[in-house]
């Protein structure tokens, strides 16, 4: 196991500080996304969003049953690829902890995160390896219509991922004296996995576990399924829907 500790400090380029939260917590969603490759409307969904993420594809792993994972510019991740911990201990300052099974990637994943080039999401679509749907010749009104709507659900789930990053930044550059912040606290992302058209977030605040669920066709978009002590996960939630981008 290679474990690494890392602290950032940005208080000599305070306006780089945000640029990089933002690109640290991408990098961390996009190695936790999965989803069960036999669930046909799950895996088209996780095709459609692959899609929309620059240098990004897919590959098969079996944990018993076959998962479909990401491949970020030839770096494939699964369950046990890579753990990060984030905390911001003020307000430009943050401490990374990086875990792996994989000596080297521990090294990859930070140069990912540090280097220069921008990660793009919800951008053209791009064609992924390895899914197939059975005969797609064929297709109707109905087909067309249901694309434009996996389309577009892929997009608000972006919008939604995008509200996610800049409430978790708001949050935990918040004054230590704030109640409901994040401040001082490990924030770690334990899985994203889609199951039809949900996007569910586990992530553990402290090591305590919040689940948020990200449902792109409701009016909210966002549901606490599981909800520690302090209430986060509905703290999270609700700074979300006040600054929601839909």
């Amino acid at each position: 196991m290679a474990i690494e500790e890392i602290r950032y400090d940005f208080r000599e380029h305070p306006e780089q500080f945000q640029t990089y939260f933002t690109k640290i917590m991408k990098l961390i969603i996009i190695s936790k996304l999965n989803c069960l490759e036999k669930n046909l409307t799950s895996l088209k969904y996780f095709n459609e969003v692959i899609s929309r993420i620059d240098g990004c594809d897919i590959h098969k792993v079996k944990y018993g049953k076959p998962m479909i994972f990401t491949k970020f510019f030839g770096y494939e991740f699964n369950y046990h690829t890579v753990r990060v911990k984030i905390r911001i201990t003020d307000k430009y300052t943050i401490d990374i902890s990086l875990e792996s099974i994989i000596p080297d990637f521990v090294k990859t994943f930070d140069k990912l995160s540090t280097d220069t080039n921008e990660i793009n999401w919800n951008t053209n679509k791009h064609p992924t390896n390895g899914i197939k749907f059975g005969d797609d010749q064929t297709t109707n009104s109905q087909d067309n219509s249901n694309l434009q709507l996996i389309e577009k659900e892929a997009k608000l789930t972006f919008y939604l991922l995008d509200s996610f990053i800049q409430t978790l930044y708001l949050l935990m550059t918040q004054s230590s004296e704030s109640t409901n912040g994040l401040s001082g606290r490990n924030i770690e992302i334990k899985d994203i996995s889609v199951s039809r058209k949900i996007l569910n977030i586990e992530m553990l605040v402290d090591e305590k576990t919040v689940i948020l669920d990200f449902l792109p066709k409701s009016k909210n978009g966002v549901v606490v399924s599981i909800d520690n002590d302090e209430k986060i996960g509905e703290t999270i939630r609700t700074v979300m829907l006040q600054n929601r981008y839909t």
